[in-house]
């Protein structure tokens, strides 16, 4: 019994039991299936009692045309045979004139053609008939046997593929009847379709979509029977494709997706087009979030369908192998695409929306491929490849970025630090509001350009979004540090009576400036440098230097970024292309880096003349003091440091509370080394001294090495000799140094009076000199330094005089 049912049978059975047993509670439908099978069963006989009546009459008119047909038939076969009798007796072939010869041909030409006539009505007679049986077989089956169906669809295409067999048949020869059976071909496929695709729309809607999915037996069943109507619709159309494409209608293409996953997403595409692409108040371009949500809501209620039981329906369909849920979400796409094409003119309107939407599209592709496997191409790519929109976007960002950095920094507190002292350690920089303001706007943009997934849209954006506010921020600070460089440097505090307290000191104000736009380029620098190490910007900056390909430098990519095109494109997106290696150390942010450096050393240096040029204006009062040959000392300051050394203590805190520990050591050093050059040049080698006027200004200068000490970044200060002052220091040991061996010799080796003469001997070596020099412990000082002290010595010279007399 197996062996004389077919495939065909064999498939239609399994497709029967696999739509209707799903489960073992469907077994109790049993009884129900057999009345309703039998129901069928009796309607089918009346229908092939009605059919077999028809035929009967059908053929008893054929046979009645026959029958005259033979009649004429056998007529001609008599004249026939008394044509050949009289050509045997040429004596009885007599004919006058030759007219009989004709008349009987004439008459045999007639009845031939009649006969043919006769033959080609009656084979038009039963092709109409055919189609027409199969027309109405199929309206018969429409609603109750979807296997009526196909098998009237199957006949209808085998009809016209016999047809085209056979060159010069009555279907193909005839043009109206041809039109026929084509428009037969469509309407049962259209009927077929509709009918299937709406019982399976309705076992949807009664399993609970698009809300949460929760079958039962019967929808199941319902939709499997309607999916087997439309997979074989689909099997016949591919099997049959090249002869309908000949006859122009061909319905469904190999390529094409199953006509049940393409009704399922029909469903999605009705319900987008009525909530979101219409007049109603939920068709907003700028809510992508609000139908992206909805698409992916009714993708996730479909999903458990289209695994457990779609899948399997398709599988037992004899469509060849598929992943339903991957061409399902593969349908579903077009319908997003559709979207954002109706939405384009909203995107060019207000380029800001495009970053919303691509962050949304962005996270619903990525759902798609993370949650539900989706492996095919997305939609996000086509839309940033159309350059009205990318190019809206790009302006809107830097339009907005722009105007926003312009309103704040031209407030007031624009270069105010933002924080307390006491908040960011010393180490840290402390950002001014500007500076903050700017890397907010520079990571807000990054943020929502992270999504492009085109290496050179990111460029782009970077440069023209993202660059010019870094470029408004270094102009601005560029622009303050050149006016405090024309005006308020050329203008410091040239007092000396001490009148103002350093809390009111301009110096104290000008250095808390300078310090602001030190912390605002360091806090831009910091976080420029972290940018540089990202990975979005380190694939950037590997795409320009592939794009380079040695050829030029990298770093000036962005002179041709505006001219890039679609060759441009695939190479710089070529992630797998190779890239030069000696400009890897670099980064994409390197050429900003290196400026904000610049401005921030140039504040440091701005700083550094500020602090050098108050100190050394306030201790013109100790140059121009005039006692420094007393007769005694005190074991205070000078009355002329009274007003310098607090304010120098300020200063000195100041610095480490504003600066950071290498450049409050950087601003110290350099104090340091003007106090000791200013000590040496302006007081030391410029007045007359005694040994307690030399004692005195030892004190003094071990007063402001003290005060410079005092500094958290006190002890980097010191030299090698562990001084700060080392040239003052070694100053006053000579001054300081007493005369002969019955005065205290304090720290030097030899009285002044031992080794002064050796100093001032003109006939004396240089080296011997200078090693007498480093023998007393003098190592800062130069020999002529120190023969010009030992001259500053009136107590010493007075006698060397009257000796060498």
């Amino acid at each position: 019994m197996t062996g004389v049912v077919n495939l065909e049978t064999r498939q239609a059975i399994q497709q029967f039991l696999d739509g209707n047993f799903t489960s073992l509670e469907s077994l109790g439908l049993v009884e129900e299936l057999l009345k309703e099978e039998e129901r069928t069963h009796a309607q089918l006989e009346r229908e092939v009692e009605e059919a077999c009546d028809a035929a009967k009459t059908v053929s008893a008119e054929a046979t009645n045309i026959a029958n005259s047909v033979h009649e004429q038939a056998m007529g001609l076969i008599d004249v026939h045979s008394q044509l050949v009798e009289s050509a045997g007796n040429e004596s009885s072939w007599e004919f006058r004139d030759g007219t009989e010869v004709m008349e009987l041909v004439s008459a045999l030409a007639a009845e031939l053609q009649k006969h043919q006539k006769l033959r080609q009505a009656k084979q038009y007679i039963d092709a109409f008939i055919a189609v027409k049986q199969i027309s109405e077989q199929a309206e018969r089956s429409l609603e109750r046997d979807g296997q009526g169906v196909l098998s009237a669809y199957g006949s209808a295409v085998a009809l016209l593929a016999n047809e085209q067999e056979e060159p010069g048949a009555t279907i193909s020869s005839a043009q109206h009847l041809h039109e026929y059976a084509k428009e037969t071909v469509r309407e049962i496929w259209t009927s077929a379709e509709r009918a299937a695709s709406d019982k399976q729309s309705e076992s949807l809607h009664k399993m609970g979509w698009p809300g949460r999915v929760e079958p039962s037996a019967a929808d199941l069943q319902q939709f499997g029977s309607s999916f087997a109507v439309l997979a074989g619709l689909d099997r016949i159309a591919r099997d049959a494709y090249d002869i309908l494409e000949r006859n122009g209608i061909a319905q469904h293409s190999r390529d094409e997706a199953p006509l049940a996953l393409q009704h399922m997403a029909r469903q999605v595409d009705i319900r987008m087009r009525y909530h979101f692409e219409s007049a109603r108040g939920t068709s907003r371009a700028d809510r992508p979030e609000w139908w992206l949500g909805q698409i992916l809501g009714m993708v996730r209620s479909l999903v458990p369908l289209l695994e457990l039981h779609v899948q399997r329906l398709h599988d037992g369909s004899g469509l060849g192998e598929l992943d339903v849920r991957n061409e399902f979400i593969r349908l579903v796409l077009p319908i997003v695409q559709r979207k954002l094409v109706r939405d384009r003119p909203a995107y060019i309107d207000n380029g800001l929306v495009v970053a919303q939407v691509v962050r949304e599209l962005n996270e619903f592709e990525r759902t798609l491929q993370e949650v539900y496997f989706y492996d095919g191409a997305g939609v996000l790519d086509d839309l940033l490849r159309d350059d009205d929109v990318f190019g809206a976007w790009v302006d809107a960002e830097r339009s907005a970025a722009m105007e926003a950095y312009v309103e704040d920094s031209a407030q007031p507190d624009a270069f105010v630090q933002l924080y307390e002292d006491s908040m960011v350690d010393a180490d840290h920089p402390k950002p001014s509001r500007i500076a903050h303001r700017a890397v907010q706007l520079v990571v807000g943009i990054a943020d929502r350009y992270a999504a492009v997934p085109s290496c050179m849209r990111r460029l782009q954006m970077l440069s023209t979004a993202q660059f010019p506010v870094m470029i408004a921020l270094i102009e601005d600070v560029e622009m303050q540090l050149d006016e405090f460089s024309r005006v308020s440097l050329a203008f410091l505090r040239d007092a000396t009576d001490g009148t103002t307290s350093a809390t009111q000191s301009p110096i104290v104000v000008r250095l808390q400036r300078l310090a602001t736009w030190y912390q605002t380029a360091w806090y831009v620098e910091d976080a420029v440098r972290d940018w540089n190490d990202q990975a979005m910007y380190v694939d950037m900056w590997a795409a320009v230097c592939r794009h380079a390909a040695g050829s030029a430098d990298p770093r000036d990519w962005r002179d041709s970024c505006d001219d890039w095109d679609e060759s441009d494109r695939r190479v710089l997106d070529d992630t797998d292309g190779s890239v030069d290696d000696k400009w890897l150390d670099g980064g994409i942010w390197e050429r900003t880096v290196t400026t904000l450096n610049g401005l921030k050393q140039r504040a440091l240096q701005l700083m550094v003349q500020a602090v050098c040029k108050d100190v050394v204006g306030q201790l013109r009062a100790f140059r121009k003091k005039s006692s420094w040959a007393s007769q005694g000392f005190d074991t205070d300051i000078s009355p002329e440091l009274s007003s310098l050394l607090p304010e120098l203590a300020q200063l000195v805190g100041l610095l480490s509370s504003l600066l950071p520990f290498v450049a409050a050591v950087h601003v110290l050093r350099s104090l340091a080394a003007e106090i000791d050059t200013f000590v040496v040049d302006r007081v030391a080698t410029a007045h007359s001294f005694n040994a307690c006027g030399g004692q005195q200004l030892a004190i003094d200068v071990d007063c402001i090495e003290r005060i410079l000490l005092s500094s958290a970044s006190g002890s980097a200060l010191r030299t090698s000799s562990g001084r700060v002052l080392a040239k003052a220091v070694e100053c006053t040991r000579v001054l300081a140094c007493p005369l002969d061996d019955s005065e205290q010799v304090g720290d030097m080796a030899l009285a002044l009076y031992e080794w002064g003469p050796v100093i001032l001997d003109k006939a004396a070596d240089d080296a011997e000199a200078a090693a007498l020099v480093r023998k007393l412990g003098i190592c800062h000082l130069g020999v002529g330094q120190v023969r010009q002290l030992v001259r500053c010595r009136v107590d010493f010279i007075a006698s060397y005089d009257n000796q060498s007399a």
